[in-house]
């Protein structure tokens, strides 16, 4: 393995080959994982490799001898590393506790992606796992998301492929439960104001898990797990995993939903807001898949045929459209 690719990894500067080639390079062997976190704690702990003409980091990288640039490497950090600990008190004891708080400012900063409202957003995670946001849903991530700290906050919905590893598993927070996997592709519901929690396994394994941790169940491929806020009952059932993630092809189906959930979804789908006049109306239950990717008047007009729904549009400057349910 080329180590100019370790530290533009470890610099955030790899290029999309590069990275590719890393995580090659980690899965050819546990040894390779193992020698990357050590450099990767090193690393962190020294915070050295920036392109300086006069360090050792550039001399390392001029070395023409792979094992000796290896045992440069090391030696680079752990020399660094050392300076650091021997480093006295007074005014030099100050300049570390500085740093210190620097690094953990570094740790503590996280990355978040929102897909807009109306659009799915399509991200690649550092360790290679595919993430498809449905729209109006947030994923976020600390900064040293890693082999070593694979976790994700996600509100809303997603639809992820993870990137394997037996040795560090993926974890997904979600505001009422979390999924612990290990690579496997599935799909999570858990929007806020939805008050509910949906996972869907289309292949592989994964495990769901309370906020504190416990395992509450494993899921197997073409299963669906469910909660909702008011009972906090889990309910596993077995599904067409197509329903539920048909949304990724621009469809959206209704699984005999009530029209007052429907109406929350259309308003994240559409960027529009519906106001539901008729309290029995929102009680009503639809079942059907329509296509995303009409305006919003030829779905309301399918909802008009098979439902008792009627509606009025009313378009708004500078705000989303209101849309009325009689």
């Amino acid at each position: 393995m080329d180590y100019n690719t370790i530290i533009k990894y470890l610099q955030g500067l790899a290029s999309a080959d590069e990275k590719q080639q890393f995580f090659a390079w980690l899965e050819e062997d546990p040894a390779n994982k193992k020698e990357f976190a050590e450099l990767k704690k090193i690393w962190a702990l020294t915070e050295k490799g920036k392109e300086d003409e006069n360090s050792a980091y550039l001399q390392f990288r001029q070395s023409e001898n792979r094992k000796n640039r290896r045992t440069q490497l090391f030696k680079v950090f752990k020399q660094a590393a050392a300076v650091i600990v021997l480093i006295g008190l007074g005014v030099v004891a100050s300049q570390l506790l500085k740093s210190t708080e620097k690094e953990q400012e570094i740790y503590a900063a996280s990355y978040s992606v929102k897909a807009p409202l109306g659009q799915m957003t399509n991200l690649e995670l550092p360790d290679g796992t595919m993430v498809v946001l449905n729209s109006g849903s947030t994923i976020s991530y600390k900064s040293n998301f890693s082999y070593g700290n694979r976790e994700v906050t996600l509100e809303g919905e997603a639809f992820f492929d993870v990137q394997k590893d037996k040795e560090y598993p993926f974890v997904v927070k979600a505001p009422l439960l979390d999924i612990k996997v290990y690579g496997t592709s599935f799909n999570i519901e858990a929007y806020p104001g939805d008050e509910s929690f949906s996972a869907t396994l289309v292949e592989g394994s994964v495990s769901i898990l309370n906020k504190h941790g416990d395992e509450l169940s494993m899921l197997k491929p073409g299963e669906n797990a469910s909660m909702n806020q008011l009972d906090k009952q889990l309910v596993i059932k077995k599904v067409n995993t197509e329903i539920y993630t048909s949304w990724k092809k621009g469809l959206i189906t209704f699984r005999s939903e009530k029209l007052e959930d429907i109406a929350k979804r259309l308003e994240r789908w559409y960027n529009v807001e519906i106001v539901i006049r008729d309290e029995k109306l929102k009680q009503e239950r639809y079942f059907g898949t329509i296509l995303k990717n009409k305006p919003i008047d030829q779905i309301l007009e399918v909802f008009k045929l098979t439902t008792s729904l009627e509606y009025e549009i009313i378009p708004r400057a500078n705000q989303p459209t209101l849309i009325y349910w009689n």
